[in-house]
């Protein structure tokens, strides 16, 4: 080796060295900028599958709101017609049991004519009693609102109950504290009304769970109800382990007059007035059914504090 190749050596060394480097800068460079552009593509997605996933909501509450609509103005309008032919109906009685009541003043208290005429006096009280849960149904009635506690109202209610509910029927109650406000009479029939049905579902033999719950304002269940204020709610679930119901019923059961009992066994005005009480407490109502695997009414009321505050 000259003395030429001594010189040269060091600085092919240093050339060898800085290519070296420089490739190893340019690889760094290119995997940083991958790693760039996939952290990129990775929030893009993100944030795609983000808007796909809130259009998709949006898209849902839309038609919720929608059907709730059109499910409000039926309601509207059935209870409307009914509140006017009531109110004739009404005029009818009233003159069916006036001129009977007449009738049976002019025969003798034992005949069987004076028997029959107490029993059509008997149909049109029945029918008179009819007229008047109709008339409740049709009209918006403003009531005065107390704190009610729920557990007690519920206590109240089931304490009244009892002695009519077939010896077949075990109800399970799970109390908490809770308060509502709203109006005693009305929450009672809301319960009643409830508790009469799942009797009847279940044919007076089975089970029925009743639950209370609080729903904090932030909690995901109350998504599905688009119409929803930012408040606490408290929760009443009320399970039965009767036949159940498929799609088409759940869908018509708040309608007026519907009902799937015999004829003669049922007007189809309960669980429209309860509709329209929970309504009327600004609460929400939920029903959860299959055939052969009995119903759950889950039903929300806006939850306060001790001195009548709305919590929330």
């Amino acid at each position: 080796m000259n003395l030429h190749q001594y010189i040269a050596s060091p600085y092919l060394d240093a050339i060898i060295i800085a290519v070296i480097l420089l490739l190893l800068a340019a690889l760094i460079r290119a995997t940083l900028l991958v790693n760039t552009r996939s952290r990129i593509l990775k929030q893009t997605n993100e944030n795609l599958k983000n808007e796909i996933r809130d259009r998709i909501h949006i898209e849902e509450t839309k038609q919720k709101l929608e059907v709730a609509l059109l499910q409000g103005q039926k309601l509207q309008a059935m209870g409307t017609l009914a509140g006017g032919i009531a109110h004739d109906f009404n005029n009818i009685l009233y003159a069916i049991i006036g001129y009977t009541e007449m009738a049976r003043e002019d025969v003798e208290k034992n005949s069987l004519v004076h028997k029959n005429l107490g029993k059509i006096i008997d149909a049109a009280n029945r029918g008179r009693d009819l007229v008047s849960r109709i008339l409740s149904f049709s009209r918006k009635q403003h009531h005065h609102f107390d704190v009610l506690n729920l557990k007690e109202t519920i206590e109240a209610a089931l304490s009244l109950l009892r002695p009519t509910i077939p010896a077949g029927t075990v109800i399970d109650f799970q109390p908490v504290e809770a308060s509502i406000l709203g109006n005693q009479t009305q929450v009672h029939q809301v319960l009643v009304n409830l508790i009469n049905n799942a009797v009847d579902a279940m044919d007076g033999e089975g089970n029925i769970n009743i639950k209370i719950s609080h729903v904090a304002a932030d909690d995901p269940f109350l998504r599905q109800f688009p119409d929803t204020q930012t408040r606490n709610y408290c929760k009443i679930e009320l399970s039965d382990t009767g036949h159940g119901m498929d799609q088409s019923t759940m869908d018509r059961i708040y309608e007026p007059f519907f009902t799937t009992r015999e004829v003669g066994k049922g007007t189809g005005l309960g669980l429209s007035i309860v509709h329209s009480i929970v309504k009327e407490h600004e609460g929400q109502i939920l029903v959860k059914s299959q055939l052969g695997h009995g119903s759950t009414f889950i039903v929300l009321f806006p939850e306060v504090d001790i001195k009548g505050n709305e919590n929330g």
